[in-house]
């Protein structure tokens, strides 16, 4: 199957185009969805550290309300008494003023006295690790199970009377109530989940209207790095069918070991919605792009084909016989000079084919004068004969007329064979010379013609190619301003939430001045309970309790503004990209319009050259069948100047033979005459 120039040019262009395209959507969309994961992977580890800080402070306020019970001298003597009553109220109380969901009050034995949350007593808690350190004086917090509240953060602290420890007191959390994770997804707007072991304890996530609460986690991977390995995991996770950016870490129990899991996830819907929709958009761009870059290859091929089809045109038909084709092509470029050469090369034909047609004219009259001279000869051998029989003084008069005349003639006729034996000689050699210009003449018309069809493939090509550009430039023009418009959307976007951010910043400023307040009224305190002595001792642990957690309120804070401060210089980045884009994709609007217009030159330019470059290969195949023809007839030509050459050398033996006899016919004659 013959493939034409025009469509091999079409398919190397689109196959070049569409390949440099997808590598371009492919490299583009993989840096879009690359940042938008690293992004979310980033907020993830920020609301870790934010989970982490809250636990920490829940901790702190937890063994805080602990040790302001413990240093209560009428709880002491209570514990001492077994005033169970009494003890619950103070429970109770402490229960009401702060965010403390249970607590138990506990004898020297771990036998419990009191709870605040329940009527359950005389239980042990022995064996919970916040009492034994409590009996063995120390203050501690921690995860652990209980009694009562299975899953807790727990806070222990003793109770001393006179120096020595008379029971403790438990302040806690329970963990398996759903307030907890609420308060983190109101305030960081992610979904949180407590694990037990590797069951969902309470979770904020919703499966068919309810918690998923009791469920188990599916994921090997998870349950191997956090659970047995106690590492935090960080990734991508599928939770309940639903793609979610997730932290998994362990939650440590007050004895060193990993009692469950703290989970944070972030629903990747609106993530996976933007990237698709930046992925489209980077799609539809380089499609068109590419359609553009596809029809100026198109329009530029055909540029080349229309000329090249010209010049086919014009050699095909002087090949044909036709010499008097003419061939209009007028480029400037190599194509130009093809045709100017192929006009050169009819002119040259047609001088060769009258020089060999002259050459063929004096050949046929040179045999003609040796025809006649033979024909003489022979009347005058006739006439000799006649002589002989009417007489030998007679014949002999005559022969000697005869051979006189004979003698003159065989010179004359010898001089004018010598000369057509050099003519056909020299017709012949001009013959045989041009026979080999002819074979390399035609040898280059077909090399012509090929070219000249390629040439014509290829600005066939390249105009549609052109063509087509000139369409898709257009709708690239749309395009980019489609995406103009969503630039200055999102610009607008981030410009909110940067003023959002600084909305921010000044809550975080409130609640700075609220902690240097607190931190103040503390340092305060510890002085006034100085002041006091011994009976103000236990108000000064409190007040500098209230100092340490003030003071960590500061550094939570300060850490917080930083993160906004990140937040607002990104946001102002973004806003910053944002115009730079606006004003390229301006710019892409621009050059897009001039390459609509150079397109359309294109294809004006390259259809002219394509028609020349046709002609000049079907010309160019009939030049190399006409000139194939003159070849065979210079063939001819030459033999026949061959066969003439050798009758004119075997000529004008044959006339010096006969020159030979006419003398020895005079020398008869004299002999004859002397005789007589």
């Amino acid at each position: 199957m013959r493939v034409s120039i025009f469509w091999k040019l079409v398919g190397m262009i689109v196959a070049t185009i569409i390949f440099l395209a997808g590598s371009i959507f492919f490299t583009v969309n993989y840096f879009v969805v690359r940042g938008f994961d690293q992004e979310a992977q980033n907020k993830i580890e920020t609301f870790r550290g934010s989970v982490d800080h809250e636990m920490d402070d829940l901790r702190q306020a937890l063994l805080a309300d602990a040790f302001l019970v413990a240093e209560n001298l009428a709880v002491a003597q209570a514990v001492v008494e077994g005033n169970g009553e009494y003890l619950k109220k103070v429970a109770k109380d402490l229960m009401d003023k702060t965010l403390v969901e249970f607590v138990t009050i506990s004898d020297k034995d771990g036998n419990v006295l009191a709870r605040g949350h329940s009527d359950k007593t005389g239980d042990s808690v022995l064996n919970q690790t916040n009492v034994k350190k409590a009996l063995a004086g120390q203050q501690s917090a921690g995860i652990e199970p209980g009694t009562a509240v299975k899953f807790s953060l727990r806070a222990g602290c003793p109770i001393r009377l006179d120096g020595k420890i008379v029971g403790v007191v438990t302040t806690g959390i329970d963990l398996g109530t759903h307030s907890f994770v609420d308060s983190i997804k109101k305030r960081t707007g992610v979904e949180c989940t407590i694990f037990e072991k590797d069951t969902r304890l309470t979770t904020t996530i919703v499966r068919d209207g309810k918690r998923a609460v009791g469920t188990k986690m599916d994921n090997p991977k998870v349950l191997e790095t956090v659970l047995e390995k106690s590492q935090p995991f960080v990734a991508r996770n599928v939770i309940l069918g639903r793609n979610y950016d997730t932290a998994y870490w362990p939650l440590i129990d007050a004895n060193g070991k990993t009692a469950g899991m703290f989970f944070i996830g972030s629903d990747r819907a609106l993530v996976e919605k933007v990237e698709e929709e930046i992925v489209t958009a980077v799609l539809i761009v380089t499609g068109i792009v590419a359609l553009i870059m596809i029809v100026a290859g198109i329009l530029f091929a055909r540029s080349l084909s229309r000329p090249l089809g010209r010049a086919t045109f014009f050699a095909v038909a002087v090949a044909e016989g036709n010499l008097n084709e003419t061939l209009v092509v007028k480029n400037k470029d190599e194509i130009g000079t093809l045709a100017e050469a192929l006009r050169k090369m009819l002119d040259n034909l047609k001088v060769k084919i009258l020089e060999s047609e002259e050459k063929t004219k004096e050949a046929e009259e040179q045999a003609q004068k040796s025809q006649i001279a033979t024909n003489e000869a022979n009347e005058a051998k006739k006439q000799a004969d006649l002589a002989k029989r009417d007489g030998m003084l007679q014949a002999a008069s005559q022969i000697d007329t005869v051979v006189e005349r004979l003698t003159s003639a065989s010179k004359e006729l010898s001089a004018q064979v010598e000369q057509a034996g050099r003519g056909a000689e020299l017709q012949r050699e001009r013959a045989g010379e041009t026979a080999t210009a002819m074979e390399e003449m035609n040898a280059t018309v077909l090399e012509v013609a090929k070219n000249a069809s390629r040439a014509s493939e290829s600005s066939d090509a390249a105009k549609q190619m052109a063509e087509n550009g000139a369409t898709v430039v257009r709708q690239a023009i749309d395009a980019i301003t489609q995406v103009q418009t969503q630039t200055v959307t999102l610009k607008e976007n981030m410009g909110s939430l940067g003023k959002q951010a600084e909305e921010i910043s000044k809550i975080m400023n409130v609640i700075e001045d609220i902690a240097d307040q607190t931190n103040l009224l503390a340092l305060n305190a510890a002085i006034e309970a100085a002041r006091a002595g011994e009976a103000g001792r236990g108000f000064a642990v409190v007040a500098d309790e209230v100092r340490k957690l003030a003071e960590k309120t500061m550094n939570a804070t300060q850490e917080v503004s930083q993160a906004i401060i990140a937040i607002q210089t990104g946001a102002r980045k973004n806003i910053q990209n944002m115009e730079e884009a606006a004003q390229a994709v301006e710019n892409a609007t621009g050059l897009a319009g001039k390459s609509g217009e150079a397109l359309s030159e294109i294809v004006k330019l390259v259809d002219a050259a394509a028609d020349q470059v046709r002609s000049i290969a079907t010309a160019a195949e009939e030049q190399s069948s006409a000139s194939e023809e003159i070849n065979r007839s210079i063939e001819e030509i030459n033999r026949i100047s061959s066969e003439t050459s050798q009758v004119m050398s075997e000529s004008s033996h044959a006339i010096q033979d006969l020159a030979m006899q006419a003398n020895e016919l005079q020398v008869l004659v004299e002999d004859l005459k002397t005789q007589e």
